[in-house]
């Protein structure tokens, strides 16, 4: 078998395994949802205190979820949409068609040429900020260390300028799309984290190994459906991409 004949194979194989790797991944996400032991701020205030008691501070870390308000006194401001938030993600986008030219030859020798236009677009710009905000239940509340969480942000702003630069060569300038994602600095969330005295006061953080961090929306049963929706995407998707790089090697051998 030549090398060339093993390329789709080998393309389908490596689909099966990049999916593969994803299911793995919502799987392990699956798990740590579910090991998180729920909890409020008022209790994870009074085990830290007893555990600092006990064995000193910095010695209370735990993988927790709980639900609280997102509450902030010195909130960023998204600079397209003024929105007060406590996260925001900015992308500038270039807009255009390139032009393609492809030629072919019939059957008798006759070669024709044909024009085209493909839509391209290529990222100019990302720009990303988070603070610090504070989980509230009632009268208590833990600050939240947002750096490495993934966040439910929102869609504010999407807008298409027109272009501000000539076409050259074989490039037409479409325009250029601002898209503007955020977290609102208020509403309940859901919060899955390491809640930790580590830094020398209890906050919820990124855990220092494997784990999750995710402040959310909507509720957990949500998240948890989200996650075991993307599993079984992507296993399907690592069976067939599997089954139909067998098939390929098994025709090439035919």
């Amino acid at each position: 078998m030549e090398a060339s004949q093993l390329l789709i194979p080998a393309l389908l194989g490596g689909g099966a395994v990049a999916t593969g790797l994803a299911r793995r991944h919502q799987a392990r996400r699956l798990a740590t949802l579910l090991d998180a032991r729920s909890t409020s701020v008022a209790e994870l205030l009074d085990l830290q205190a007893s555990v600092a008691e006990q064995m000193g501070p910095g010695a209370f870390s735990e993988q927790v979820k709980l639900r609280g308000n997102i509450v902030c006194d010195e909130p960023l401001t998204a600079p397209w949409s003024g929105e007060p938030c406590v996260a925001f993600s900015n992308t500038t986008t270039a807009l255009m068609e390139v032009r393609e030219e492809r030629t072919s030859t019939d059957s008798e020798g006759n070669r024709t040429t044909a024009v085209r236009w493909e839509h391209r677009e290529e990222m100019l710009q990302k720009l990303e900020r988070r603070c610090r905000f504070e989980l509230r239940q009632g009268g208590q509340g833990l600050p939240v260390d947002p750096e490495g969480a993934e966040l439910d942000l929102e869609t504010v702003f999407n807008q298409v300028d027109p272009p501000t630069t000539a076409d050259t060569g074989p490039y037409r300038q479409l325009g250029t799309r601002r898209v503007e994602s955020l977290l609102r600095a208020g509403g309940s969330v859901l919060v899955v984290a390491d809640c930790s005295d580590a830094s020398g006061s209890l906050q919820l953080q990124a855990p220092q190994g494997s784990g999750l961090f995710v402040v959310h929306r909507g509720s957990e049963d949500d998240f948890n459906r989200s996650i075991r929706r993307w599993r079984r995407v992507w296993t399907v998707s690592t069976w067939g991409l599997g089954f139909a790089a067998a098939v390929a090697v098994l025709v090439q051998l035919l």
